[in-house]
């Protein structure tokens, strides 16, 4: 992070977590109208998250990638990605999380600063923690149901969302399939149709891709039917068991 205000005219930033993060205090607030996109590498401590965010302001953000699926991380909240956004008053159209264990509300509470979202990717850890540790996952019925998408924009969450990437490995017990077939039905809307340009008026934006996987469940194929009439229509579907 040191090394930073050296490179003011770096555009992508790639970092990688320390070891010794918990003990890191980082003195320097630094700022860059630059950077565009930041990932965080595989491995990093959820320690190192936090460092980042109170540490830094990027303004021209709009990628934003978090990796900790080698880590074993523990669970985070994200209070501070959350004030990082508000304070750098950024603009993030792509989210990828991966390995990192957290609840859908703490995911559903960062969307909710992110309305020009376009892409949003995570995929949970079958986190072999011990037993008095509890992993978390947010793909479950709570976040699949608060993106549906409602008549009012300022009440939907990332109503502009375009990619859609959900992998599950870690067993949450039930998982409501109907809700997400009524998600995607939410979003979807033929191109050229009159639904079409009624919602891109209200600034709505058309789903393009979803991808559902699970490592811990079947799949009902007839759960998922309606889709395949959307599939026909232009939309990219993928739902889908994983060995």
């Amino acid at each position: 992070m040191e090394m930073l205000p050296r490179c003011p005219s770096v555009k992508y930033l790639e970092l990688e977590g320390w070891e010794d993060a918990r003990r890191q205090q980082e003195s320097v607030h630094y700022t860059s109208h630059n950077i565009t996109s930041l990932a965080i590498g595989a491995g990093c401590p959820i320690s190192f998250l936090e460092m980042v965010f109170l540490s830094c302001d990027l303004p021209s953000l709009n990628v934003i990638v978090l990796d900790s699926s080698e880590s074993g991380s523990d669970n985070w909240g994200t209070e501070t990605l959350i004030s990082f956004i508000s304070r750098s008053s950024c603009m993030i159209t792509t989210f990828t999380l991966r390995g990192i264990s957290l609840s859908d509300l703490d995911l559903i509470a960062a969307l909710r600063v992110m309305p020009s979202l376009l892409y949003l990717e995570f995929e949970d850890h079958n986190w072999n923690y011990a037993e008095t540790q509890r992993a978390y996952s947010p793909i479950t019925s709570k976040l699949i149901s608060s993106l549906i998408l409602r008549k009012s924009t300022s009440i939907s969450l990332v109503p502009k969302l375009h990619t859609l990437h959900l992998v599950s490995w870690l067993d949450i017990g039930t998982f409501d399939d109907s809700a997400f077939v009524r998600m995607v039905e939410s979003r979807w809307f033929k191109p050229g149709s009159d639904r079409s340009a009624a919602m891109l008026r209200m600034g709505k934006g058309c789903i393009r891709s979803v991808v559902l996987k699970f490592g811990w469940r079947e799949v009902d194929a007839d759960a998922y039917n309606r889709l395949q009439t959307f599939d026909k229509e232009g939309l990219r579907v993928v739902v889908a068991a994983m060995d």
